[in-house]
């Protein structure tokens, strides 16, 4: 409605004077219109105060998900207005290159590049100074608006040398999210294809709209991400209560890597509400909590261990190695999240435990493998716009403005162990019966300073500090820092 409001202030703004006063006066209603009709004159005695405000609509209050798009029956800008009645072929360019026909079809094209400076430690081994992060190019769009559709390419996936299909490395997928969205039953969509299982507050949250530069280890390391599968998703109460439930045919690509093949078929399902949005006033409304659970089959075809790994955040230096596994891997994560006014902070907790059935030097079972993740962060844009993901700067830098400035800090863990009291010495041995704990504490420091809707420069420094110290790559159980500059662009 208040598009269509601008829209006409425009229209009537470039007319001319005595063409603006004809629409005014002369315009016959709607009601008018209709046969065996006839139009009411206007009552012309009292002119009109134009000080006096209209009346408008109040907003509906219905707050988003945070790790959902603001709209999801109309994801891709719902601003524009659709011209009723078709419209015919037409092309625009907004926020993205989009080719229109009426209200039936869209195709929206879409680019990310994200440009990394990096420098962490010395003696590190394969950090770039300067590297293409991320360079994707994908459309989106739907058709009769009850059918969406997704598909993203990374371009910049590594193929593998001679040297590592020897020794049986699997190649990166270079397709991101292939999929469908069916949305004729509005709290009962069906998406098909390949996208994101449904965990994890920080996982879900996209990464050109992340406060910081890299996710969170537990979201790097202990949520599943993408995966082939089928998912019914809807909301409730105004998305004051949101749902996601599918199958996968794994259990995502975080859980894989060159060597380590991963979990089989997986069932995922998460929920988020908030619930002071009607019991209480105040700050506390804006609350928002989650929680997801995730099943996965586990198998010991592989000849390498199958478990899970933890790696340092920049340097990618390994300090949990994957141990054997066999059974089920069963994920389960909380979470909050809170925007106010140009404020935020989020939190996240994540528990996994895999089975060790017959992995024992006797073919005896062991006690189940563990890891656990948690993170704390919180955000303040200093040049006080509303909070929001992406941020969305009052005036643009060089167009009246300076765009918008975030501070933000984050303290995380993740470590792994094994269930159980121990009963004998701890080993780093895949086939351990007590593993020896082991983990990586982090804390995050940045700025991020939007400059418009396509560009934003990331500021962050990282302390880590590993806590077996053996694993350790500096000299002396030190800290490692590091310390990296991001220049993204969407198109």
């Amino acid at each position: 409605m208040l598009i269509r409001l601008l829209l006409a202030a425009w229209l009537c703004a470039i007319a001319a004077p005595g063409q603006a006063a004809d629409m005014q006066t002369d315009q016959p209603t709607a009601e008018a219109t209709k046969p065996g009709k006839k139009a009411k004159p206007k009552d012309q005695s009292q002119p009109k105060d134009p000080a006096k405000p209209k009346k408008q609509k109040k907003p509906k209050s219905d707050v988003p998900a945070p790790d959902e798009p603001i709209n999801p029956d109309e994801p891709i800008d719902p601003n524009v207005v659709e011209p009723r009645g078709g419209g015919g072929w037409r092309f625009s360019w907004r926020q993205h290159p989009s080719v229109r026909y009426g209200s039936v079809f869209r195709l929206d094209g879409q680019a990310k590049f994200q440009e990394d400076a990096h420098s962490t430690y010395e003696g590190a081994i394969d950090v770039p100074g300067w590297e293409l992060h991320r360079n994707r190019f994908g459309i989106s769009g739907y058709l009769t608006k009850k059918i969406e559709y997704e598909i993203e390419r990374e371009l910049t996936e590594k193929e593998l040398t001679d040297k590592d299909i020897l020794a049986g490395v699997t190649p990166a997928s270079h397709w991101k999210d292939v999929n469908v969205n069916l949305t004729f039953v509005k709290n009962a969509q069906v998406q098909i294809g390949k996208f994101k299982v449904p965990f994890g507050l920080d996982q879900l949250t996209g990464v050109t709209h992340n406060d910081f530069i890299y996710r969170s280890l537990g979201a790097n390391y202990l949520a599943p991400a993408r995966d082939i599968g089928a998912m019914v998703h809807g909301r409730f109460f105004k998305r004051g209560l949101n749902y996601w439930a599918g199958v996968f045919q794994h259990d995502g690509d975080n859980a894989r890597s060159k060597k380590i093949q991963g979990g089989d078929e997986t069932f995922a399902a998460r929920v988020t509400g908030m619930p002071f949005r009607k019991i209480a006033s105040g700050p506390i409304t804006a609350i928002e909590v989650g929680s997801s659970f995730a099943i996965s089959a586990l198998s010991d075809d592989s000849f390498r261990p199958n478990g899970l790994r933890g790696r340092t955040v920049v340097s990618q230096d390994t300090f949990a190695e994957p141990v054997y596994v066999k059974g089920h891997r069963r994920r389960w994560e909380a979470d909050a999240n809170w925007t106010l006014g140009p404020y935020s902070a989020r939190t996240e907790y994540t528990w996994v435990s895999d089975d060790r059935n017959g992995q024992g030097l006797g073919d005896e079972n062991l006690p189940d493998a563990r890891a656990r993740s948690w993170y704390v962060t919180g955000t303040w844009v200093v040049t006080r716009e509303a909070k929001q993901r992406p941020l969305k700067p009052a005036e643009d830098f060089l167009q009246g403005g300076w765009g918008a400035v975030e501070l933000v800090a984050r303290m995380e863990r993740l470590w792994y162990d094994s269930v159980g009291a121990s009963t004998g010495i701890a080993f780093r041995n895949p086939r351990a019966e007590t593993i020896l704990p082991t983990g990586d504490r982090v804390v995050t420091v940045g700025a991020n300073w939007t400059l418009n809707r396509f560009t934003k420069l990331q500021f962050n420094v990282i302390r880590e500090h590993l806590e077996d110290a053996d694993r350790n790559p500096v000299a002396n159980g030190g800290a490692l820092w590091s310390r990296i500059v991001r220049l993204q662009f969407l198109l």
